[in-house]
């Protein structure tokens, strides 16, 4: 019988998730679901509202994703936040 691999969380990102970190539109508050893609970590503001990303403090419009990579052998992560584009076919 064959073994599945397991990927493990790379350390950077399991302390990301550790982190809990929470989308606060000022009414509300919840916790923000990471999507990891391509090894980042991906989060996009599908509210109505603005939000702040919290214990990051870094405000997405609605729409906006925020991007976070931390690049091996670097000592700081890279935060990037941009417009999501539509696909077309």
């Amino acid at each position: 019988m064959a073994r599945k691999k397991t990927q493990h969380t790379p350390i950077w990102l399991a302390a990301l998730l550790a982190a809990r970190c929470r989308a606060d539109d000022g009414s509300e508050e919840r916790s923000v679901s990471w999507n990891c893609i391509s090894g980042r970590a991906v989060y996009t503001n599908g509210g109505a509202n603005a939000q702040r990303i919290e214990p990051l403090g870094v405000n997405l419009q609605t729409g906006q994703t925020l991007e976070v990579n931390w690049v091996p052998g670097e000592t700081t992560y890279t935060l990037e936040v941009y417009e999501q584009t539509a696909m077309c076919a």
